[in-house]
């Protein structure tokens, strides 16, 4: 398509339309903030690794600003350098550890919604398949990354959120729009990128324990701090409870570690993991026949060996990363009985060069990707794929004026080759506010369930393709607060659905993706601080209806922080979406909204006391339809930070 061809050749000649803005502004006009080179190659190697590394904001809410108002959050995902949240030309918002803290969350779907323009929808309670939608992409059209390594299933291309805690979680990243020119595959609404906590400091050990209702219990161990010549931090958890209908029941364990060492003043080693094992009661919809029997297992391990040098000018990074997981289910009632048994595989190596030129810095990188997916219970469906790809990507400063065009080369042993370009910008008015843009291509690669299933693929479909956007402006506010507003569009072509005419998946549908978001951040006096995101989502498709999509997501965290007492009063709210009925016809479905609370009191330096409401009100909706959403939920707890 023409505008692809568009997209990648403004990405090549953007260097030279900045290289004449750079001649025009002299560098005085820079304002305060560009000053400094936002993405300078650090000078200490343990805030070296771009990827899972960044510079860690204060614990304490509000803190994110330096004592001039000035942000100095880091983000890493926009540009796979580090570099200030306020210098970013992308569309990202950072969910932040204090934040996490605050909100006291029972897993990571409670922390996600805190993005704007990111709904996610979950098939009943905890546990359960839960995905998201990032600006009208699905989950398989949103790249999901656990420290920089690749998390969405080979199989199918999603992630499933609904058994992932946030023990030792430090940040994450969520980064809106299509980024395959950085990125390749699968980044066609964006890109969520979640991030390890880094060791440092005195070694110390903690712990909490909570209890609930449905016979709610957790467990969690931690353990953080400096371990001989290097830096550990740990964390491990436990988790029962009996859900609210009969077989709705979920366990989980899981446990993330990571450990770096510096080998020398420039050169770090970075090792990460993390793993689940979950058993979940899958009771089925509401308007279907109730199953007493069916179980899922999914356990999914993680890991990665990050290497990092910081020589000069010249920031070198190497990655070598893997995911293994398997996912067991087993249906007695069905006819016939149902037992499956997926396992992904995936192995990535990942290194890139950026050099520091000072109102530039290229990026040059590659990787190879070789992934797997098996089920001994499917004749025929073990396959297997190997992916190489080349990316340069160019960030030029030239006075008020930031532009970053990229290109990604991908080819894949499945498809062929592919090509993606993005570019991105900001003007900057003054020191506090600027307008950014962006223009971009995606693809998302067919999954193995797409094109080797038995009995319902077809091995010759095609990547989906997008063409996206987006506008707004930015202004960083008093005490570091910050506003976003932004508008998005994006078309979608050659998207996979079924067939009549072939009775298979075929790149038939087109689809169209629009809407705004605006994002707000800003402390106010005594510890109080406000984050409220509103989007809006217009959906159109010459197929089938885009189903789950919200016509408007909103939510809002009232966070307050004061000498022993902290508390987070939530708010979300969906607006309405097309879903399947009983009969798997599409139909229009309402919307909902819900409270959330949770309080906690340091009865001593390093223990607390708290509590946290679910659905405060008990309130009766359906994230999707058929499959009733938690009800109140109320959870006692003891956290200490040192035993």
């Amino acid at each position: 398509m023409q505008i692809e061809k568009l997209i990648i050749a403004a990405a090549l000649l953007a260097p030279t339309i900045a290289a004449s803005a750079q001649d025009a502004v002299p560098a005085q006009n820079a304002t305060p903030a560009q000053s400094v080179a936002p993405v300078a190659a650090p000078e200490t190697s343990t805030d070296a690794a771009p990827v899972a590394a960044p510079a860690r904001p204060s614990d304490k809410p509000g803190d994110d600003a330096g004592d001039d108002g000035k942000e100095t959050v880091i983000v890493v995902t926009a540009a796979r350098n580090p570099r200030r949240l306020s210098d970013a030309t992308s569309a990202v918002t950072v969910i932040t550890r204090a934040q996490i803290e605050q909100k006291k969350p029972f897993d990571i779907t409670d922390v996600l919604r805190m993005a704007p323009s990111l709904s996610l929808v979950q098939s009943g309670g905890r546990g359960q398949i839960a995905t998201v939608f990032l600006r009208g992409a699905s989950s398989s059209q949103t790249l999901v990354l656990v420290d920089g390594v690749r998390f969405n299933s080979p199989s199918n291309g999603l992630v499933d959120f609904g058994t992932l805690g946030v023990e030792n979680i430090e940040r994450i990243e969520v980064l809106r729009g299509p980024q395959s020119a950085l990125y390749g595959s699968d980044a066609l609404g964006g890109v969520i990128n979640i991030i390890t906590r880094r060791g440092g400091g005195e070694f110390r050990t903690g712990g909490s324990f909570e209890f609930g209702n449905y016979s709610t219990n957790r467990q969690e161990i931690s353990a953080r701090g400096s371990v001989g010549k290097g830096a550990l931090s740990f964390g491990a958890t436990r988790l029962r409870s009996s859900g609210q209908a009969i077989n709705s029941d979920f366990r989980d364990l899981g446990a993330s570690l990571r450990y770096d060492r510096a080998l020398s003043s420039r050169l770090n080693l970075a090792l990460l993991g993390r793993a689940d094992d979950a058993q979940v009661g899958v009771p089925g919809q509401n308007f279907g026949a109730f199953n007493p029997l069916a179980r899922s297992q999914p356990r999914n391990l993680t890991g990665s060996i990050q290497l990092t040098n910081t020589a000069g000018k010249r920031r070198d990074q190497i990655v070598i990363g893997m995911l293994d997981r398997r996912l067991q289910f087993n249906d007695p009632l069905a006819k016939p009985a149902i037992i499956s048994d997926t396992h992904d595989r995936l192995q990535t190596l990942d290194a890139q060069t950026a050099f520091n030129l000072g109102r530039q810095t290229v990026t040059l990188g590659g990787e190879l990707r070789r992934q797997k997916a098996s089920d001994p219970n499917l004749m025929g469906f073990n396959r297997s794929s190997t992916t190489r790809a080349l990316f340069v990507q160019d960030e030029i400063r030239a006075g008020k004026l930031s532009l970053v065009p990229g290109v990604r080369y991908e080819s894949s042993s499945q498809f062929g080759h592919d090509t993606n370009g993005r570019i991105s910008g900001a003007y900057n008015f003054n020191a506090r506010s600027k307008f950014k843009a962006s223009l971009g291509s995606g693809f998302r690669a067919p999954s193995f369930v797409d094109l080797y299933f038995p009995g319902y693929s077809n091995p010759n479909l095609q990547p989906e393709k997008s063409a996206s956007y987006d506008f707004g402006y930015e202004r960083v506010l008093p005490r570091g607060g910050r506003l976003e507003v932004m508008r998005f569009h994006s078309r979608f072509r050659s998207l996979i659905a079924f067939n009549p005419a072939t009775n298979a998946p075929s790149n038939i549908d087109r689809a169209t993706t629009q809407g705004y978001e605006i994002s707000l951040d800003q402390p106010f006096a005594n510890g109080l601080r406000a984050i409220v995101n509103l989007a809006t989502l217009s959906t159109s498709s010459n197929g089938a209806p885009l189903v789950r999509r919200p016509k408007f997501t909103a939510t809002t965290d009232l966070l307050y922080r004061r000498g022993k007492l902290n508390f987070d009063l939530g708010f979300v709210a969906q607006g309405r979406r097309n879903d399947f009925d009983a009969m798997f016809n599409t139909t229009g479905f309402g919307g909902f909204s819900r409270f959330d609370f949770s309080i906690g009191y340091d009865v001593r330096p390093g223990v607390q006391l708290y509590t946290r409401a679910q659905n405060l009100f008990n309130r009766r909706y359906e994230a999707v339809s058929g499959y009733p959403a938690p009800r109140f939920n109320l959870v006692f707890g003891l956290q200490s930070a040192a035993f």
